[in-house]
C-alpha cells in the first residue's frame, strides 16, 4: 500500500476536514448548548465511540482525533499468512457529521476541558474518549533491543510487523519451527496469540506439513485461556506444542544470532519467533494522567468511565478488564454505553 504523508491526507479531496488552529468544534458556528466530544485515536474503537456518539447525539461536535496517517485508511483484521488487506472508508466519518483531525494530544487540562496538540492546536471539550491503544513495556531482558525486535517481530501494533512476521513464516524451511511468546501480565487482546497460533498451525498443516509450532506462555492463569489451548491441541494434535511460564521459568536472555530464548529452567530456539513483549496502555493515556500504577487505565466497568477523570472514557481492550473475549461485537457494545452515559449526562 502505497504510503501517504500528513500533507497528503490533509490535502486529499475531502477526506479530512481541517481545524483551525485553536479549534472549539465549530463552536463559533453554532450555539455552546451543543456537546463537544474529542475522541482522541483512530483505530476501531476510537471509530466505533465517535459514531455511536454521533448517533445518539445528533447535534454534538465530535472530532476524532489521530496521530498516524496510516490508521486513517481502515483495514479489517488481518489475514497473517497471506497479509491480506481491505481499505477502508474513513473519509466517510465527513459525511456522518464527524470532523477528523491528523495531530497528536500531547497534553490535557482536565479542568480546564482543553486538550493541547502536538502541532500547537487545541481542542475543547465536555467529554473525551480515548481509544489509546497500547504501547510495549520494557522488560529489561538482556540481548532485546530494537534490532532483536526486528527479527523477532511482534507483530502486536503495526501492519509492517504482522507483514514482517507472515514473511519469514512463508520463508521459512519446510520442517522449521515457529516459537510464539506470551509475555507476563496483561496484555491487549490475550485470546490473540492462541488464535495466531491456530492460524499459524492451519497454513503449516497446507504448505509446510513436517513444520511446528510451539507456544511459550509466560502469562497467568485466566478465564478463557484453557478453553483456547485444549481447542488449539484438538485442532492441530501434534503439530502445536505449548510450554507453560513454570517449565520454562523467567526470561533471562535472548541469543539473537542463535534465535533462542533463554530462560532461568529451560531454552527454546525457533527459526521464526514471534516474540510479544509486555505491555501497558499507549503513551497518550500515560502522558495525560489516565493510567495507574500498572500502566493500564481503571474504569468503571458498567459506563467505561475512567475512575481517575470523570470526563474522559475509555475504549478498546487496552481499557478492560483482562480476558479473552473481544470482536467489533463487543467495541459497538462499550460505544453505545459510552454514548448513553454521555448524553445521560450532557442531553
Amino acid at each position: 500500500m502505497t504510503k501517504l504523508s500528513r500533507r497528503q491526507l490533509l490535502g486529499a479531496s475531502g477526506a479530512l476536514i481541517a481545524l483551525g488552529a485553536t479549534a472549539g468544534f465549530r463552536s463559533s458556528l453554532v450555539g455552546r448548548a451543543e456537546a463537544r466530544v474529542l475522541v482522541v485515536g483512530g483505530g476501531p474503537g476510537g471509530v466505533a465511540a465517535a459514531r455511536a456518539v454521533k448517533a445518539a447525539m445528533p447535534r454534538a461536535h465530535v472530532v476524532v482525533v489521530e496521530r498516524d496517517p496510516g490508521r486513517l485508511v481502515r483495514h479489517k483484521a488481518p489475514d497473517l499468512i497471506s497479509g491480506r488487506r481491505e481499505a477502508g472508508d474513513y473519509s466517510r466519518l465527513s459525511a456522518e457529521g464527524i470532523d477528523v483531525a491528523l495531530d497528536e494530544i500531547r497534553d490535557i487540562d482536565w479542568r480546564a476541558g482543553r486538550a493541547q496538540a502536538l502541532s500547537g492546536r487545541s481542542f475543547t471539550f465536555d467529554r473525551t474518549v480515548m481509544a489509546p491503544g497500547i504501547a510495549m513495556r520494557d522488560e529489561g531482558i538482556a540481548g532485546y533491543g530494537r534490532e532483536t525486535a526486528d527479527l523477532f517481530p511482534h507483530g502486536w501494533t503495526d501492519r509492517a510487523g504482522v507483514e514482517a512476521l507472515a514473511a519469514d513464516i512463508r520463508a521459512m524451511a519446510g520442517d522449521g519451527t515457529v516459537v510464539i511468546r506470551i509475555p507476563p501480565g496483561r496484555i491487549r487482546y490475550p485470546a490473540g496469540p492462541w488464535r495466531r497460533a491456530d492460524e499459524i498451525a492451519r497454513y503449516l498443516a497446507a504448505e509446510k506439513p513436517r513444520a511446528r509450532v510451539v507456544v511459550l506462555d509466560q502469562s497467568a492463569p485466566a478465564p478463557g485461556k484453557a478453553a483456547l489451548r485444549t481447542a488449539l491441541k484438538a485442532a492441530h494434535g501434534h503439530r502445536v506444542s505449548v510450554v507453560s511460564g513454570e517449565v520454562f521459568g523467567a526470561m533471562a536472555r535472548i541469543d539473537a544470532a542463535a534465535r533462542t530464548l533463554i530462560g532461568t529452567r529451560g531454552r527454546l530456539s525457533g527459526d521464526v519467533i514471534n516474540f510479544i513483549p509486555a505491555q501497558h496502555a499507549g503513551r497518550v493515556a500515560r502522558v495525560c494522567g489516565l493510567s495507574g500504577a500498572d500502566g493500564w487505565c481503571p474504569v468503571e466497568p458498567a459506563s467505561g468511565r475512567s475512575a481517575i477523570e470523570t470526563v474522559a472514557y475509555l475504549i478498546g481492550e487496552d481499557a478492560s478488564a483482562a480476558g479473552f473475549a473481544f470482536g467489533m461485537a463487543r467495541v459497538s457494545m462499550t460505544a453505545r454505553r459510552i454514548a448513553d452515559d454521555i448524553r445521560a449526562d450532557l442531553g
